[in-house]
């Protein structure tokens, strides 16, 4: 953790991606090891509610800091200039970044319901031995299609939408 944070502050200040990513990954299997952690030593972890937000706000800011980074890098691109043109590519710029910032926020606030909300659900049901595999599987495939829309996104370049 000590090392993961400065590394994370020197990406972002570098406009390192890889730098970034790689710190924000790092403390994503820092906080799942801490939860594998205490399961098996019998330490008293924090709920897994709590578990879960900290996971979506980890995978929240990793794809927050890449469109800040994209999105650092596009304007860095234009330079001084204040042509026509130029303030019109800084608007489109800005409205993509916003419109992602939107969109990753509303994707992770329905992730983090969905997930306390199928949380509360399996504490109410009861799950076999037999069941256990399948839901392992449920739940790693949960996982996946979060991180696949969490990572899918769109470059300066594509089409926008228009949020009202």
């Amino acid at each position: 953790m000590i090392l993961i944070t400065p590394a994370g502050l020197v990406g972002m200040l570098l406009r390192k991606r890889r730098i970034v990513s790689l710190a924000s990954m790092g403390l994503l299997l820092l906080l799942i090891w801490g939860k594998v952690a205490g399961d098996l030593f019998g330490i008293g972890a924090p709920d897994t509610a709590v578990f879960l937000v900290q996971f979506m706000a980890i995978l929240f800011f990793w794809e927050a800091s890449s469109i800040a980074l994209i999105f650092d890098s596009a304007f860095k691109e234009l330079g001084p200039k204040l042509d026509d043109i130029s303030v019109a590519i800084r608007i489109r710029v800005s409205d993509w970044a916003r419109l992602q910032l939107v969109a990753l926020a509303q994707l992770s606030l329905a992730a983090i319901g969905l997930s306390l909300g199928l949380l509360v659900l399996g504490s109410t049901v009861s799950v076999s031995i037999n069941q256990l595999g399948f839901t392992a599987i449920l739940v790693l495939a949960s996982v996946v299609a979060i991180l696949f829309l969490l990572t899918n996104r769109r470059e300066p370049g594509s089409p926008l939408k228009r949020v009202e």
